[in-house]
């Protein structure tokens, strides 16, 4: 039986996810390490996935 054809990350449906998650460790990290309330931090935690997407992009790998 032969399974679906594997794709590259680039290709995935999942390839920004990565973003998603890196805002949430980062979110938790503020939350952990700062007096901040999670509203703040997620809102930091956004903007730096929001960050590094657009850095990527600009890269030329997505």
């Amino acid at each position: 039986m032969a399974g679906p054809e594997l794709k590259s990350f680039r290709e995935s449906r999942w390839r920004y996810s990565q973003f998603v998650v890196l805002g949430l460790i980062l979110a938790g990290l503020l939350k952990w390490l700062s007096p901040l309330g999670w509203l703040v931090s997620l809102g930091i935690g956004a903007a730096l996935g929001v960050a590094y997407f657009l850095f990527e992009k600009k890269r030329g790998s997505i």
